[in-house]
């Protein structure tokens, strides 16, 4: 492997320090530096070094900058970020970082940066030596329900960032949005123009993604009007297939399908992800596999299925910890099961969690209904 390299800093004793570190790494072909980050922002964009180590705090054009003009030109090149400022660390890893490093730069935590880049860029060779029969095999999917995965016949897509990949998911579920409601979603720290043109960067970023993974045939992302609009052919959405199922079984009433629709539910929606608009769409999925279990449980146990329904009543029970329904049904289960002491230990636990979040003793029809229970 053969990688190009460019450092960008004003200083030149960290200039010198850099290349002579990244001359003994593996796989470097050339080195060159940059005091000048006019001079290097027009090198950089015609040449496309593999790699960018580039310092974030420069007069006339910050590095940050730097990143955002470079790569709509150059969307392949790594880039790595190099300061004596930790406080950048979030700014930089919107703007693609691949790392970030401290000065003075540690060798030891260069290698690690370095170790990384090159397991990156092995990655798409390993995954080709698979062969076409292999290729062949995989299909278009897109998983949002507990995991975010989007695959191709390529294999996984990889994102440059995690705004690119967050943004992706964005415009998958609410499939249009204005440029000011998305700036608000998902980009609320950046004032409006600022915020505006890393909104472009960043779909820009997906489109070539998209590109590289062979799928903008299948995805379509469009701009008018100050709108964004995301359009998707023969592509399996987990959450559109998961709708649908639920919809189909609560309307059959179905056990068993109800069961493979429950199924379809892996993980509540993008469950890694704490940004603000999340949770509302989040809750969307999430009511409606309550809604799911609910059904399934009521008609489990009516068909004199008691032990089947117990675990859908303590999936219930997990969800909603606090909702005396499901702690209801379950202690009913348990008791219809011959689980006395389970049902005693239910309503102990749920009690002593019920005191300790609502600061009030539980509600005497609870205490009513539960001694009902167990006669």
């Amino acid at each position: 492997m053969s990688i190009s390299v460019m450092v960008i800093d004003d200083e030149w004793p960290a200039l010198d320090q850099m290349k002579g570190l990244l001359l003994q790494c593996e796989g470097v072909s050339s080195v060159l530096t940059y005091d000048n980050p006019h001079e290097a922002l027009a090198a950089a964009a015609k040449l496309k070094p593999d790699v960018l180590f580039l310092d974030i705090q420069m007069p006339e054009l910050s590095g940050l900058t730097f990143a955002e003009k470079l790569l709509p030109v150059s969307p392949d090149t790594d880039i790595v970020f190099v300061t004596a400022y930790r406080n950048y660390a979030v700014e930089a890893f919107d703007l693609s970082a691949m790392d970030y490093l401290l000065k003075p730069v540690d060798p030891s935590r260069l290698l690690k940066t370095w170790n990384k880049l090159l397991s990156k860029r092995l990655s798409p060779a390993a995954a080709g030596a698979t062969g076409a029969a292999g290729e062949a095999g995989r299909t278009t999917a897109f998983r949002l329900l507990g995991d975010y995965e989007l695959t191709s016949p390529q294999g996984l897509v990889k994102w440059r960032t995690h705004k690119a990949q967050e943004l992706f998911a964005y415009l998958w579920i609410h499939r249009q949005g204005s440029v000011s409601v998305i700036l608000n979603d998902v980009f609320p720290q950046w004032n409006y123009e600022k915020g505006k043109q890393y909104l472009h960067t960043t779909v820009y970023q997906i489109r070539t993604t998209l590109k590289k993974a062979a799928l903008e045939d299948k995805i379509e992302l469009t701009f008018g009007r100050e709108n964004y609009r995301l359009e998707s052919r023969d592509i399996e959405g987990d959450i559109e297939k998961f709708q649908e199922a639920a919809a189909l079984a609560m309307q059959n009433s179905q056990l068993e399908e109800l069961q493979k629709a429950c199924a379809l539910y892996t993980g509540d929606l993008l469950q890694s992800l704490d940004s603000l608009w999340v949770y509302s769409a989040r809750d969307k999925y999430r009511r409606l596999y309550l809604k799911l279990l609910e059904q399934l449980t009521l008609g489990l146990v009516q068909t004199a299925r008691p032990h089947e329904a117990e675990d859908y009543a303590v999936r219930l029970t997990e969800l909603e910890p606090l909702e005396e329904s499901y702690a209801l049904r379950l202690i009913a289960i348990y008791y219809e099961t011959a689980k006395p002491l389970r049902a005693q230990r239910k309503f102990t636990q749920f009690s002593e969690s019920y005191i300790a979040e609502t600061g009030d003793a539980l509600p005497d029809w609870f205490v009513d209904e539960y001694r009902g229970l167990g006669k």
